[in-house]
């Protein structure tokens, strides 16, 4: 059988025995020899060269990286990474802003009325409206009152300062403050769909939900008591 010329040419390219390898072999030789004999100097230097960069390489493989623990975080530590960068892109979060709120100034009226002087005032202070804030002692005072023409708070009942600031500190901590920042710089928004409010930050950001002021209570009259029966009647 007769071998095709095409693979012919192609196995006469690849069959390397039919060329002459001794000739080739000495001339490689003589060039490597010469090579080593003209670069033996260099060559040494690349090896040095290659081991030093070795030796770097390990050692900055050995150096441990402390926010690489490849996964093994607990939430706290998380936490605390996320402050850590948020403070380093923000520097105005470091600082600590506070806003110095005075205590309250209470007066008696009669053996059954309060006055709270600077009750406005300190609402300002905390950029909140005086119906909330009203609301919420009311609530916790178990009792009503009313605001004069000055402004001023008249609680019904007999109350120390003491009492009262506590009062205003739990006010502050729950309407007040963020959660996240702790910064006072913060808007208290009430959702019109769901009737919830929300504290929003505007520092950091965040947003939470906050309780619902109980209802407070309402002292009746013997003429409100009389109409009670006689509707039931």
């Amino acid at each position: 059988m007769a071998e095709d010329p095409e693979e012919a040419d192609v196995a006469a390219m690849l069959d390397l025995s039919k060329k002459k390898k001794k000739k080739k072999k000495k001339k490689s030789e003589k060039e490597a020899s010469s090579a080593s004999g003209s670069g033996g100097a260099g060559g040494a230097d690349m090896s040095a060269q290659e081991a030093l960069l070795r030796e770097q390489d390990e050692a900055q493989d050995c150096v441990e990286d402390p926010y690489d623990r490849k996964g093994q975080y607990v939430y706290g530590e998380l936490l605390d990474l996320v402050v850590d960068l948020l403070q380093t892109n923000n520097p105005a979060l470091v600082e600590k802003k506070k806003r110095n709120i005075k205590p309250p100034q209470m007066t008696m009226l009669t053996s059954k009325k309060t006055m709270w002087v600077n009750f406005q005032e300190i609402c300002s202070m905390m950029q909140r409206s005086p119906e909330h804030v009203m609301a919420f002692f009311f609530a916790e005072l178990g009792t009503d009152g009313n605001m004069d023409g000055n402004q001023r708070l008249i609680i019904r009942g007999k109350y120390v300062p003491k009492y009262i600031e506590s009062l205003l500190r739990k006010y502050v901590v729950e309407y007040v403050t963020c959660e996240m920042c702790r910064s006072p710089n913060t808007v208290l928004k009430k959702d019109s769909s769901t009737r919830l409010h929300f504290l929003e930050c505007s520092d950091c950001g965040s947003t939470r939900s906050v309780a619902q002021i109980r209802s407070g209570y309402h002292a009746t009259s013997r003429a409100d008591r009389r109409a009670a029966r006689n509707a039931k009647g």
